[in-house]
């Protein structure tokens, strides 16, 4: 009887609502009607969402007014939060973004943006780990306020979501001042509660667990759960204790606390603030996982799966699966649980579901520093799944396991990287003219370009949030383009076609924090699977084998040479000899860490040292080594290439210095000798010129200083008169073939953990380049003009660009002029080859030197002639 009498109430309100809704929408008016839709959507909360994404629909037309507009622009908001609330945080991101838009088109100053929009968007790009854009409005609400409503409080609310922002992004001393900031203000003690939570968090991750432990047991002290707000700001302080105790190893306190949490939520949010519901379950169950009850774990890590609407009973529904660091955490704690059962399977179908999760947020991020850090985060999950695979697979030697732990070591790999060769590619692909979307996104790409060579050249960073605030609005706009084209990057897991591939060997590495793996791939066929001994001694031993004798000068290797001779053994018989490798095998290697840094062709083969330098077991006197940033790179097909012929551009003279660069001389000398082009020398060579021969030539050859600079280690290119930043590039219809840099440490670089060294050499691969020869170190001068010239006549023979950087290596090696010290790998081996093996046509010049010999000698022959008759004529005149 209740039932029925409950279900004629809510029939009859509806009726009511209805009644009303379209008696405003007769009248046409819509600021009544959108405060209607309001009002039933707060009085129905569980059903907000969906009530209020129908109004959307049902809008019968623009807002016009100032109170249409801001009636709207309210809508909007209490969507994007209800959102929120039922755990839908892409949802929500879309629209607080659709709101910030329609205010800044609008410009409705009444409406408070930064409680409403701006704070909520920034937190919830906290949340999804987009740090970046976060900074950005926590810093445009802080200008808004100060010019608005300089409310103490409300400042200080700001600088707390900033601290957070820095803190998850590790910058603790930023997060520190921000903290400090807030404080400063002088806030009301609710938000001095906010920020004490926060500063027990910095304090915590800086290992601090005492003092944090003890500013939020003050913290508790002095809160009280009276309402919705005071609820959710005590819910975080437990939660931070609970945290606290956990890594204390007090694991029932840190259950006891997180249990209060979740009270708090079940009595203030019982339909509601799911994210956090769902990360207090994630939490309970680490505290099982701790004390070793695995089904305990599983059964928390379900309610957190369930309360996110992605399981439903016991089964995981994948097309449910979003991106939210609180899936990819909750599929993690089941995949331990799992394995402590001794259920391996299961647990490799939680890691494979929770790299889908994290590859979900990975597609929502605008920059590519963001993603950088994502990718140092998910190889750490990569490395678990390898680890099972590995063991399976020896239990089994069931080869699904090799093809998976390939597909896992890719997923580590170079993904910003081949993010960003995708997005070259697609945008060459389109035609720019003909969408107004693609028109945008080129002038704020143009006008971000522009801000950020101002940044670098005027060393300032007072450019730094309008850059900001530009890759914004391109990130927006790039969602867009996203939806339009139907461009999905979320998921990595499709195959890898090895019958694709060249047929010779590949050695994938592995540089897990446990554990080394080789992957060794041959004939287009996974041979076999090593996992590496001694991994600490292997990261060791190569970290201190490249900064000893290449990072720091020839001095140690020449003055040592059988202490070098040991160490580049020793590195050999700990990353290659345990592989199996053939003689004369022609070797791709993808490196991981430290190897990076590694050249692998002045690697000593045999244990017995030798004394006479040319007679050493080089690599290279017995296999063909290349090199790639990963076989995704590899193998993502390129646009079509109509460049043609060599351009060569150097400087040779340096501004204000009479005498020439020598090296850099004799370098264009000798390649002029051998190949037709374009050479182009000092004040010829410009940003103009550059470009110009970037996309018209196969082959581009750079002979001048390149490095990395400014904050962002952005790649550059040194002209003397002018810099040439790479992102200066992107979107060009044409890209050479091969770019050769001839400079020091081209190929060198930061190392980011799980994408690899971001280098000048990357970076040209990253606008659509297929190859690049780039140097580890800093190069020999007479060294590197040597190796290239032979490397170019071995080109005119036929050879692939890697066999020709080969046997010009192997040329200096042999030359009876090469002596000494020169025959050690510092002078000969910092030149690698990167990217795809390809053969090129070139053009000799028409006058070569065997030509001008020929000539030479024809000329001999015929004033030899001449003057033989002249001696006969004279002869007979004498006569």
């Amino acid at each position: 009887m209740y039932l029925l009498l409950q279900t004629s109430m809510l029939s009859a309100q509806s009726d009511d609502l209805n009644s009303k809704l379209n008696g405003f929408k007769n009248q046409n008016d819509l600021s009544n009607w959108i405060y209607e839709q309001l009002d039933g959507a707060n009085a129905n909360s569980s059903k907000a969402v969906a009530n209020l994404q129908k109004a959307q629909k049902e809008r019968w037309r623009s807002p016009k007014t100032p109170d249409e507009q801001f009636a709207w622009l309210n809508l909007l908001s209490t969507l994007g939060y209800y959102e929120l609330l039922d755990g839908n945080i892409l949802g929500s991101i879309n629209t607080y973004e659709n709101a910030l838009g329609f205010f800044q088109k609008h410009q409705i100053l009444s409406y408070d943006i930064v409680e409403y929009t701006l704070k909520p968007l920034s937190n919830n790009y906290t949340r999804l780990g987009d740090y970046e854009r976060a900074l950005y409005l926590q810093k445009q609400s802080i200008d808004f306020q100060r010019t608005y409503s300089e409310d103490p409080s409300k400042m200080a609310n700001i600088y707390c979501n900033m601290a957070i922002s820095y803190r998850s992004m590790s910058r603790l001393t930023d997060a520190h001042r921000a903290i400090q900031s807030g404080f400063d203000l002088k806030p009301d003690a609710k938000t001095r509660v906010m920020l004490n939570n926060v500063l027990a968090d910095v304090l915590y991750d800086e290992g601090n667990y005492a003092k944090a432990a003890s500013v939020i047991q003050q913290n508790i002290k002095v809160q009280n759960a009276t309402d919705h707000e005071s609820s959710y700001w005590l819910m975080g302080t437990y939660t931070t204790a609970g945290n606290v105790q956990l890594e204390l190893k007090q694991y029932a306190k840190g259950r006891a606390f997180y249990l209060k949490a979740l009270a708090l939520i079940k009595q203030y949010y019982p339909y509601g603030r799911l994210r956090e519901k769902a990360n207090l379950f994630t939490q309970l169950a680490k505290t099982f996982l701790a004390t070793t009850q695995p089904k305990e774990a599983i059964a928390y890590s379900h309610q957190s799966l369930s309360t996110l609407g992605i399981m439903q009973g016991n089964v995981i529904v994948e097309k449910k699966i979003f991106g939210d660091y609180k899936v990819v955490d909750a599929f993690m704690q089941m995949a331990k649980a799992q394995l402590m059962l001794g259920q391996p399977e299961q647990a490799l179908s939680n890691i494979n579901l929770s790299l889908l999760a994290a590859d979900k947020i990975r597609n929502e991020f605008g920059a590519d520093i963001t993603k950088e850090r994502l990718q140092k985060g998910l190889k750490q999950i990569v490395e678990q799944g390898i680890a099972i695979n590995y063991l399976l697979f020896e239990k089994s030697r069931n080869q699904k396991y090799l093809h998976q732990i390939l597909l896992l070591a890719e997923q580590s790999k170079a993904r910003t990287l081949l993010d960003q060769m995708e997005r070259n590619r697609n945008a060459v692909a389109k035609d720019v003219k003909a969408d107004s979307l693609l028109i945008k996104k080129q002038t704020l790409e143009r006008a971000i370009v522009y801000h950020e060579k101002q940044e670098i050249e005027q060393k300032t960073n007072k450019l730094q949030q309008t850059i900001a605030g530009l890759k914004f609005q391109l990130a927006l706009i790039n969602k867009q383009i996203a939806k339009k084209y139907k461009q999905d990057h979320s998921n990595f897991t499709n195959e890898i076609n090895l019958a694709n591939l060249p047929k010779h060997r590949f050695i994938e590495y592995f540089f897990g924090d446990e554990n080394i793996y080789a992957i060794n791939i041959n004939q287009q066929k996974i041979e076999s699977i090593t996992k590496l001994g001694n991994p600490s001694l292997i990261k060791e031993q190569t970290r201190s084998f490249v900064e000893t004798y290449f990072h720091h000068g020839p001095t140690k290797m020449a003055n040592d040479p059988q202490s070098f001779y040991e160490a580049s053994n020793l590195v050999y018989q700990l990353i290659l000899a345990p592989l199996s490798i053939k003689s004369q095998d022609n070797i791709t290697i993808i490196p991981d860490g430290i190897l990076g840094y590694l050249s692998f062709d002045g690697l000593i083969t045999q244990k017995q040292y030798v004394e006479n330098l040319s007679a050493w077991p080089f690599f290279i006197k017995e296999h063909l080594t290349s090199y790639a940033f990963s076989l995704k790179t590899l193998q993502l097909e390129k646009p079509k290439n109509n460049n043609q012929g060599f351009a060569g551009l150097f400087i040779t003279h340096t501004i204000g210095k009479n005498a020439p660069l020598l090296a850099v001389e004799q370098e264009a000398n000798e390649i002029k000798r051998h190949v037709s082009g374009v050479f182009l020398y000092n004040e010829k060579v410009n940003a103009k010129s550059f470009e110009q021969q970037f996309e018209q030539r196969n082959i581009l050859h750079i002979g001048t200083h390149a490095y990395l600079s400014g904050p962002n280690q952005e790649p550059t290119l040194d002209f003397e008169r002018e810099k040439m930043y790479l992102f200066e590039l992107s979107a060009k219809k044409q890209a050479p073939s091969l770019v050769v840099l001839s400079a020091c440490r081209t190929a060198d670089g930061v190392l980011a953990d799980g994408e690899g060294i971001i280098s000048l050499s990357r970076g040209f691969n990253a606008i659509g380049t297929s190859a690049t020869i780039a140097g580890l170190w800093n190069v020999n001068d007479h060294a590197v003009a040597y190796i290239t010239n032979h490397f170019y006549q071995s080109l005119l023979k036929g050879n692939t660009s890697a066999e020709a950087l080969r046997e010009a290596k192997l040329a200096w090696i042999k030359d009876s002029q090469t002596s000494g010290a020169l025959l050690l790998p510092y002078y000969w081996d910092s030149l690698v080859y990167m990217g795809k093996n390809q053969t090129f046509e070139l053009d000799k010049p028409f006058f070569s030197p065997w030509m001008w010999w020929t000539i030479g000698g024809l000329l001999a022959v015929i004033l030899w002639v001449i003057a033989f008759r002249l001696s006969k004529r004279n002869a007979s005149v004498l006569k």
